[in-house]
């Protein structure tokens, strides 16, 4: 049955990109799906991608355009006649749990022992007391298909096995992390150099003063909101310098000592002014307090963290913090926001330690609550995703996938809630191979650069 797009469509353009076999487009009013070209992702997902991605769940099967999976799997061939599907290619219309429970019970029918003879006593015999060893076995249920069925599969907790992929390097983790922990961390001497800069290093945007924020770990030597403060203090006294000097340079430099150069003076200290109205403006025109401020670069803010990025970097390194999520309402089937970012891969930090870049990112760690009939079958922990690290190009990729089929027919079911992601890191420096650990839901990498001593290995 082709998928179509009800009229509840919001035209947000999020199923376009997603479809394998491009048949969805913009149509009048709304996004509109060409059934000659679906096939419900068979053949590339076990879940139809459009539908994964839909905020408002409006992409949803066609009662009026049933078709079998052998149907769409000939389509897909058609269309896609370079790639090679095989017989084991992904389809929302295999169930594996099946097949699996009647292989499980054909086992246990060759293990399990011979009935019991309690269990199957003659009616004549009078009816005593089992044995204290007997009991326990009488007791013990015969397995067959209809109990099996019955029972609630209960996922296993298996020990995930080591996962090698191309360029990790052959140290531990572990170690590896020690010689680059103390990398990137602040010293008594530049914790003392950063207070002593705060006027200058006040004119720096919100999240690079931030990110010193958090590196220093003092309010008292530096913090956003102060060095703000007294960057604009400074920005009175310097702004007046610069127009006096640009006004020596045109006029000469007698105007320094005319009664002329008090305009350019006041000038100075009305441009301070009134950028210092506006980078405090969340304070002034809206009560927020310091915490909830933020901050905006002064006029040569944006030229001074140019300027001093490489030492920003070295000292306080944090490459990239943690994203904000973008506020919104909250409701039924709408989840907590940063459990989102984590089902699409974007909450991440990457920190520099020198020689090498310190990656976290975090996994999904609950299923939400969206009304799910089958929701109520699992557990609210999200079981371990599986995961492929790659080194391409430049850049870090992460690709995640969760693989239990209960979780995945929920996600296939649900809009912006997608089984797996992709996450692609851009690097400036050249990495020359990684070390990995993942361990309760969060996965960290540690990236060496091509400069770090390998113990004379090469990695290409």
């Amino acid at each position: 049955m082709a998928t179509m797009i009800t009229s509840e469509c919001i035209n947000c353009g999020a199923c376009e990109p997603e479809c394998p076999n491009n048949a969805i487009s913009q149509g009048d009013p709304i996004y509109v799906i060409d059934p000659l070209l679906c096939t419900e992702c068979v053949g590339f997902h076990d879940f139809e991608a459009c539908a994964a991605v839909c905020p408002v769940d409006c992409c949803v099967t066609d009662p009026n355009n049933i078709e079998s999976e052998e149907a769409l799997i000939a389509r897909a061939k058609a269309l896609h006649p370079e790639t090679s599907f095989g017989d084991s290619f992904q389809s929302r219309f295999r169930k594996t749990n099946g097949a699996d429970l009647a292989a499980a019970v054909d086992k246990s029918k060759e293990t399990a022992p011979p009935p019991i003879a309690p269990a199957v006593a003659p009616a004549s015999t009078p009816p005593a007391k089992p044995s204290p060893t007997a009991a326990p076995v009488a007791s013990k249920p015969t397995l067959t298909p209809a109990n099996v069925a019955k029972a609630p599969p209960e996922p296993k907790k298996e020990a995930r096995p080591k996962k090698i992929f191309p360029n990790q390097l052959p140290d531990d983790f572990e170690e590896l992390a020690l010689q680059f922990r103390g990398a990137g961390k602040l010293s008594r001497l530049s914790r003392l150099l950063i207070g002593l800069s705060q006027p200058v290093l006040g004119a720096l945007p919100h999240k690079t003063k931030k990110t010193l924020e958090v590196a220093v770990q003092n309010p008292i030597v530096f913090s956003a909101a102060g060095s703000t403060g007294l960057n604009i203090l400074l920005n009175a006294v310097l702004y007046p310098i610069i127009l006096m000097v640009v006004a020596s340079v045109v006029n000469g430099p007698a105007v320094l000592f005319s009664q002329s150069i008090n305009i350019f003076v006041f000038i100075g200290i009305i441009l301070a002014l009134i950028e210092g109205i506006f980078r405090l403006r969340d304070g002034i025109f809206h009560a927020k307090p310091p915490e909830e401020m933020n901050f905006p670069a002064a006029i040569y803010g944006l030229p001074l963290t140019v300027l001093l990025q490489p030492v920003l970097t070295k000292q306080a390194g944090m490459v990239r913090n943690l994203p904000i999520p973008v506020d919104g309402f909250y409701s039924r089937g709408f989840v907590e926001k940063l459990e989102r970012e984590r089902r699409y891969g974007n909450v991440y930090t990457v920190e520099d330690r020198g020689g090498a870049l310190l990656l976290r990112l975090e996994f999904p760690r609950s299923i939400p609550d969206l009304g799910v009939a089958d929701r109520l079958k699992i557990s609210d922990e999200m079981p371990d995703y599986d995961y492929d690290l790659a080194l391409k190009n430049g850049q870090f990729i992460v690709r995640a996938k969760c693989t239990d089929e209960r979780v995945r027919k929920i996600s296939s079911s649900v809009g912006a809630f997608p089984p797996e992601f992709t996450t692609v890191i851009p690097l400036q420096d050249r990495i020359v191979g990684f070390a990995h650990k993942f361990e309760n839901k969060l996965l960290q990498v540690l990236l060496l650069k091509d400069r770090s001593i390998l113990r004379g290995a090469t990695y290409q």
